[in-house]
């Protein structure tokens, strides 16, 4: 029990900066089940009276109907009120949250991140925030109010009877005992329902990303089989999860509803046999009736607490994540040699990186070359700290990348990568994230030198021109030369290009590397590249070969020394003399 009381404390403690406000809520609220039993005693004195034979005066009337409209009001504006601020408070925890998430993510590896999938990290930020507005907005200011309103009712009850408050709580009791065989049932079976749920959200999301795969192939969904299976596993999940718990719901909901169950009887009896008065027995009646709505409110979120407890302990798993280990004291290089040493690195248990010994001078070009899964691309995230290295070290200027806040290294970084990813946002705004304060005049000068100012006066409302998400209305090469244009505008003194040419078409190649000459000038450069002409004049190309550095030197040494760069060179060469035969003609 205490670890669950635990979980949600992550979440809760988002709410301390509106305590004041979730108090008065909670306030609010309290009254508003108070004035609710008062209808309820204003009404039990009209017909103990009535059932007394006790002349009723139009005064008495009047006053009695006066404070029964009083107190609706009261009841409904207080729990208006209530309401109302228990929703500022959790929107506003939901916005902290988001932003405290989303904040998290750039402190976190991005193996970490990439690790957990796209459909999962959607999950959190979007369904599993928003669901937290249940816990927040309604489960924990009304379950206390409805939880007082019950107090104060048995507190009445007991002073006026104890068999009649016995009476009433057998009816609890047994609601109870149902609703906890319904629990445990649903508890054995929510690790593996949502364990379902993600993966079926993984799957669903991979269904939609690979669309065009899925069409050329034809594979609808009903053949795609991982999308099918993981549809299919969720039904059965849900409906299995169902089936074990509905017999105990209409028990519980059958009994909860009936507070009368077994107090009327009793009432009736103790009445009958002189122990009790007919004003008492009305007044019982009444407060079991006004048990009804407070008892269905609390059953009515019971069963999701497990639910939130569930979801939002993957929320503050993400917030407990293991953040990039940061220096209290960061530094700021002054010049942008790059220096690995020692360096050896795993994602889970396989090395993929092994005693790396590299220098990068400060204004030269190093090209990393060698087979698919040499290591290339995990070396470059490396130097960006995407990752954290398990031995050795990465220095920029001598200075440790620890030592070096995550900022100002990011401020020292342009990438470029294959996967060219633009936001939904116009293409001047797209240019402009390398340098928020940069001019339209500075945008259209780093769009001319990446060689897509003329596609792009082409477009309806040429810079405003608003892409698409990830930028599909645009091709590859159109992308690439965007996210090229914004690293050039960011002018920052080291450059990383994975593969930043591979969209580029023949006609715009010699334009685009007169551009990428421009953007590298006088800094130290990373080029990751498969077309191994575009690297010939590079200072130093770094052979790798599984996760180690195989040798060193200029494409002209390497040519004539490293037979693993002799087969990149002559593979490279051969493909660049390919043809295609089109109607029996080479």
């Amino acid at each position: 029990m205490e670890k669950i009381l635990q979980k949600p404390t992550g979440i809760l403690r988002f709410a301390r900066p509106y305590r004041r406000t979730f108090i008065l809520c909670v306030f609010e609220l309290l009254l508003s089940g108070a004035a609710n039993i008062a209808v309820y005693l204003v009404v039990a004195d009209i017909f103990t009276k009535i059932f007394a034979h006790s002349s009723l005066t139009s005064a008495y009337i009047s006053f009695a109907a006066l404070l029964v409209v009083t107190f609706l009001l009261l009841k409904n504006a207080l729990e208006y009120m209530g309401l109302n601020h228990s929703h500022i408070v959790a929107f506003n925890i939901l916005a902290d949250l988001r932003q405290a998430l989303a904040q998290k993510l750039l402190k976190i590896p991005m193996g970490n991140v990439r690790k957990r999938g796209h459909g999962d990290i959607k999950k959190i930020f979007v369904d599993n925030v928003e669901e937290m507005e249940m816990l927040l907005a309604h489960m924990i200011p009304e379950g206390i109010g409805n939880f007082a309103s019950l107090a104060v009712a048995f507190a009445v009850l007991l002073a006026v009877s104890f068999k009649m408050t016995l009476a009433v709580l057998g009816v609890v009791i047994i609601g109870m005992a149902a609703f906890m065989l319904m629990f445990m049932q649903g508890v054995k079976k929510l690790k593996a329902y949502y364990a379902s749920s993600r993966n079926m959200n993984n799957n669903i999301i991979d269904y939609i990303n690979g669309m065009e795969v899925i069409k050329v192939f034809n594979q609808t969904a009903s053949s795609y089989k991982k999308y099918g299976d993981s549809v299919t596993d969720f039904k059965v999940y849900t409906a299995d999860w169902a089936k074990s718990s509905w017999k105990y719901t209409a028990v519980y909901k059958a009994i909860m509803t009936s507070p009368l169950l077994f107090s009327l009887p009793l009432g009736l009896n103790l009445y009958m046999n002189g122990q009790l008065s007919i004003g008492a027995l009305v007044l019982c009646v009444m407060l079991a009736l006004s048990m009804g709505v407070p008892l269905l409110r609390l059953m009515a979120f019971a069963p999701s607490v497990a639910m939130l407890l569930e979801k939002s302990s993957h929320i503050t798993a993400v917030l407990k994540e293991e953040e990039l280990q940061q220096s209290s004291s960061p530094e700021l290089p002054e010049h942008y040699d790059i220096d690995i040493a020692n360096l050896s690195f795993a994602y889970i248990d396989n090395n993929v990186l092994e005693d790396i010994n590299l220098s990068f001078s400060q204004n030269s070009l190093t090209a990393l070359v060698g087979e698919s899964g040499a290591g290339k691309s995990t070396l470059a995230m490396l130097v960006m700290r995407f990752w954290e290295y398990q031995a050795g070290e990465i220095k920029i200027g001598g200075i440790a990348l620890k030592d070096i806040s995550f900022d100002h290294l990011m401020q020292c970084i342009s990438y470029v990568s294959q996967d060219n990813f633009l936001f939904q946002m116009s293409i001047e705004e797209n240019i402009r994230l390398g340098k928020p304060n940069a001019t339209r005049d500075e945008i259209i000068k780093a769009a001319k030198a990446a060689c897509c100012h003329d596609f792009i006066m082409e477009a309806p409302k040429g810079y405003d021109t608003v892409v698409t998400a990830s930028g599909a209305t645009l091709s590859g090469g159109e992308r690439q030369r965007i996210t090229i244009a914004r690293a050039i505008i960011k002018d920052a003194p080291i450059v990383i290009l994975d593969e930043a040419t591979s969209f580029t078409d023949p006609e715009n190649e010699d334009k685009l590397q007169s551009a990428l000459n421009e953007l590298i000038c006088g800094k130290t450069v990373i080029v990751i590249a498969h077309r191994l002409s575009t690297i010939v004049h590079a200072d130093q190309i770094v052979v790798l070969d599984k996760g180690k550095v195989h040798t060193t030197g200029t494409h002209r040494e390497l040519v004539e020394t490293s037979p693993i760069y002799q087969q990149l060179w002559d593979a490279h060469n051969n493909i660049a003399g390919w043809s295609i035969a089109v109607g029996g003609e080479i």
